[in-house]
């Protein structure tokens, strides 16, 4: 189970782009290295449990593991199958559209070759993605559909998108940080402005001087648990991680920039028109980027001299009595 932009190439044909590493890419393969078509079936208009199942990564959903028992436990029911009528492969009963077909072995075609704009479709990043010049053919062999279907899309870089990315990646880093060190980071956001990929923000609770590195070994863990994070911002108990000014001002008040730490060089996403040797001639690939922790989180020691400011509760109810507002 995997989401994946397709691009219509002709009456029975389209293209799929696979992002490096993914786990259906790499059956792709060991299908065309045997010489075998590779059957598969696109689903189209699916509840949101599925479409959140499918957007998880390894190591959260490593090689053979089945993304539709995430979406089945947050539905609360098993997500139903249905067998393809053309390809020996399985379908979601409930989908709108299903398309059927398989890849075959050795085929690519140049992903704008009907438009030759050397542009695919918006991504998440914000940019237009560039056209692959080689990609696998789906042979579409049969469509079936609900009556009156509803075609169901999704096209970055919008929210719906960034947030259906982010809620996957921030469960899987709360995971592995809950596994690595329990209890040091109690809440987790893949901000949106990432794309829910790039920028992850740890909220850290400290209790001792230790803790100071170990708030920075949190977000070695974190960029271990989801390769294509670029940025984790580390910030106390007391910012508000979903409220960008909040982080924004623990950055302004609460960091030194020559203490930040880079790390250069290591694995994140072809889609970043920043990682890659043309922008930077030090990175060896595309989709190679150097990886920055923003430590904003007070050293344990001065922990009094960083004591927000506080206000009196006020009841409001005296002054604006005609809107019945709740206190406390």
């Amino acid at each position: 189970m995997t989401i994946h932009r397709l691009c219509v190439q002709g009456r029975d044909e389209i293209s799929i782009f696979f992002a490096p590493g993914r786990h259906i890419d790499g059956f792709r393969r060991r299908a065309e290295a045997a010489g075998r078509p590779f059957p598969v079936s696109v689903n189209m208009g699916l509840d949101p449990a599925i479409h959140i199942g499918a957007t998880f990564e390894a190591p959260t959903t490593p090689l053979g593991y089945d993304e539709l028992a995430i979406a089945g436990g947050l539905r609360g029911a098993p997500v139903r199958l249905a067998d393809c009528l053309t390809v020996e492969q399985k379908a979601i009963a409930n989908a709108e559209i299903v398309i059927e077909g398989h890849i075959g072995p050795g085929r690519r075609v140049a992903e704008d070759q009907n438009t030759h704009t050397g542009h695919a479709m918006p991504e998440f990043p914000g940019y237009t993605g560039p056209a692959n010049p080689a990609l696998p053919v789906l042979k579409v062999t049969a469509v079936t559909t609900r009556t009156d279907p509803i075609l169901q899309t999704l096209v970055g870089p919008g929210e719906e998108h960034t947030s259906l990315a982010g809620i996957p990646t921030e469960a899987s880093i709360f995971r592995a940080l809950h596994k690595a060190m329990p209890g040091l980071v109690t809440e987790v956001h893949a901000h949106t402005a990432g794309g829910g990929k790039f920028l992850a923000v740890l909220k850290c609770v400290k209790s001792s001087a230790f803790d100071d590195g170990r708030a920075r070994q949190a977000a070695l863990v974190a960029f271990g648990a989801y390769t294509e994070l670029k940025n984790v911002i580390l910030v106390d108990r007391d910012v508000d991680i979903f409220d960008t000014d909040d982080v924004l001002w623990a950055m302004q008040t609460r960091m030194q920039g020559d203490v930040d730490i880079t790390i250069p060089g290591v694995a994140g996403h072809v889609l970043d028109p920043t990682q890659g040797p043309d922008y930077n001639p030090a990175l060896p690939a595309r989709g190679a980027t150097a990886k920055t922790i923003f430590d904003a989180t007070v050293p344990f020691r001065l922990a009094a001299a960083f004591e927000r400011a506080r206000f009196e509760d006020v009841d409001p109810r005296p002054y604006a009595p005609e809107l019945d507002l709740p206190y406390p």
